[in-house]
């Protein structure tokens, strides 16, 4: 298995993550949700291969509250 089908494994696995989000907005849960769309964020930076902030990562998360 490749890095990077071990990555998407892990991701595949943990996808669960972000229907919890979904159910948050759905329940009305904006505070929890703002708290894990950061933490998701600061990930999605972090898995992005060579770029070490958001900017040069050019990730943009929406979440509509």
């Amino acid at each position: 298995m490749s890095t990077a089908e071990h990555i998407y494994s892990i991701a595949d696995n943990h996808v669960q993550t972000v229907q919890v989000c979904i159910e948050l907005h759905e329940l009305g849960a904006n505070e929890q949700l703002k708290l894990l769309t950061g933490r998701l964020r600061k990930l999605a930076v972090r898995a992005t291969p060579g770029n070490k902030d958001t900017k040069a990562a050019g990730i943009v998360v929406r979440v509509a509250v």
